[in-house]
């Protein structure tokens, strides 16, 4: 493996609407994200394990498996962004107490987004990191003080694209790309 083909800190981290089955076009990007708190676990087969009668040896078979899921965390999230990682409103009320903050919605809506990490170039190409649907769950979390800072964390589960004619795609997707 050249060391072109890895991933060297994150130049690029967006999320934003899924297209039809594939990646989504048009990602809003997250700049402030806390250095070292960006994690990718891989998909990983669960294994059932069968004691035979007949003999002491075990059958092991390949069972469901853990989708593959990022994690990361977010400062300077603003009103807007805080709707595409946890739905609610920003408040549009000219002139009211709350214009322009983040409503929070009554319950915990279902978020699927298409997500994107970029690495920063190596020998003119960029590692990348595509998730073409994915499930969000994001909540705040953090102390307020005044040497520290709350955030935003977000934790992002790789789904099975499916286009509307029902073709289905990657749930994840890595490799490099040329800097242009």
């Amino acid at each position: 493996m050249a060391k072109k083909d890895n991933i060297l800190g994150i130049a690029y981290f967006g999320l934003g609407t899924p297209g039809d089955g594939v990646m989504g076009e048009t990602l809003t990007e997250f700049k402030d994200i806390e250095v070292g708190s960006v994690g990718i676990e891989g998909s990983q087969a669960n294994e059932t394990t069968i004691p035979t009668e007949a003999d002491d040896a075990y059958l092991t078979l390949s069972d469901t498996a853990t989708p593959t899921s990022a994690t990361a965390r977010l400062y300077g999230v603003t009103p807007a962004q805080l709707v595409i990682l946890m739905g609610g409103e920003v408040d549009a009320t000219v002139g009211g107490p709350d214009e322009g903050k983040w409503l929070a919605p009554a319950s915990v809506p279902n978020i699927y987004l298409s997500m994107k990490i970029e690495g920063y170039a190596i020998d003119g190409e960029k590692a990348v990191i595509k998730f073409p649907y994915a499930k969000v769950s994001a909540r705040l979390q953090g102390n307020i003080t005044k040497n520290g800072l709350p955030a935003v964390d977000v934790t992002i589960t790789a789904n099975t694209p499916e286009s509307a004619a029902g073709v289905k795609g990657a749930p994840f997707i890595y490799g490099t790309e040329t800097v242009v």
